[in-house]
């Protein structure tokens, strides 16, 4: 019941964005250019978001076969899919995560090596779209006075959040005893936060077994450390695999709102859109609001109202929008049907 409510509460916001957009800027010049809508650019845009999940899907199982595991391509697809389900509708996209690392740890990798594919995954998304966005700022200046008054502070902070972080990661990694303190100290405060309030003990139920987690919690930092150690020195090939799936996975998924602008018969606007996209990646990756309803939305039409006329912009926000997000229901309810017939069926499990 509480995921429902996760996703009920997304589409309402999100719904109700696009809506107030659509209302706000919908005019006669509007009507009339709706039969004018590019179906070819606009399908287009359907095969780049396509491309894109296929990227990913492809990089779980490069990283997957640099630490010797191999999961089917069919089962990362499922994994995939819900967890891009899940993040859309949680707060800073986080619920994402744990759905990869519990399908990876069903697909018989330890609990240590599934947290370092995933940990690998996120590193090589906030290195490349960080990267992609920044190079995209150098090459807008006409913008800058326009992005200073608005979002550059922002931005900057979030860069220099993504390097803090990287360089905290590296630093876990190398030091395994220190990664196991500072892990192991924040599911004992957990713990015993749990233990001491009724309130808190729903959300940890089982506190009593401490002495167990806390050895299971050494045991699986020691096989994360190990693992991203082992990864990082495999077969070059498997890290400049997943390096190449993860530059092909962002500069498609940026691309798609170009094709929705040649789509709607503008220009392509490839550097300004590259940073607009990256500038509303980061906005979702803020964990406050469920898959960033509402705020993703004003940000796109803020941020597009540079270089598209106010006629056509409430529906660029809900073409990107059902494309780049909407997209994911259905392919998360698929998924979970046929995750459901795969558990029912004992064969399809031991396969994995």
């Amino acid at each position: 019941m509480k995921n429902l409510r996760w996703i009920v509460l997304s589409l309402l916001l999100s719904s109700a964005a696009l809506i107030g957009l659509l209302a706000a800027t919908f005019t006669p010049a509007t009507r009339a250019y709706l039969g004018e809508v590019g179906g070819v650019a606009l399908l287009l845009a359907f095969a780049l978001r396509a491309g894109s999940i296929l990227c990913r899907v492809v990089r779980i199982g490069v990283i997957c076969r640099g630490l010797d595991y191999t999961v089917p391509l069919s089962s990362l697809a499922i994994t995939q899919s819900l967890s891009f389900f899940a993040g859309s509708f949680t707060p800073g996209q986080v619920g994402g995560e744990p759905v990869r690392i519990h399908r990876l740890s069903r697909a018989g990798l330890a609990v240590g090596d599934a947290v370092t594919v995933v940990v690998v995954e996120r590193v090589l998304d906030l290195t490349v779209f960080a990267s992609l966005t920044f190079a995209s700022f150098l090459a807008v200046r006409h913008l800058w006075g326009y992005l200073a008054a608005t979002v550059l502070y922002p931005v900057a902070v979030f860069l220099v959040l993504v390097l803090v972080l990287l360089l905290a990661l590296v630093v876990l990694i190398r030091r395994p005893s220190l990664a196991n303190r500072v892990i192991g100290g924040v599911a004992v405060r957990v713990l015993d936060r749990c233990g001491r309030s009724r309130h808190w003990l729903r959300f940890c139920p089982g506190s009593d077994g401490a002495e167990r987690l806390a050895e299971r919690i050494s045991r699986e930092t020691e096989i994360f450390a190990a693992s991203s150690s082992r990864f990082a020195r495999a077969d070059p090939r498997a890290l400049g695999g997943a390096i190449l799936a993860s530059i092909l996975d962002w500069v498609l998924l940026f691309s798609t709102a170009s094709a929705l602008l040649v789509a709607l018969d503008l220009p392509p606007s490839f550097p300004e859109s590259f940073l607009f996209q990256g500038i509303l990646q980061m906005i979702a990756a803020v964990p406050l609001i469920p898959g960033a309803a509402g705020i993703a939305e004003l940000g796109a039409a803020t941020l597009y109202s540079r270089i598209v006329p106010t006629y056509l912009l409430g529906l660029f926000v809900v073409l990107w929008r059902l494309i780049l997000y909407f997209l994911n229901i259905p392919l998360g309810l698929l998924a979970a049907a046929l995750a459901a017939r795969e558990k029912a069926d004992p064969r399809r499990t031991e396969n994995l």
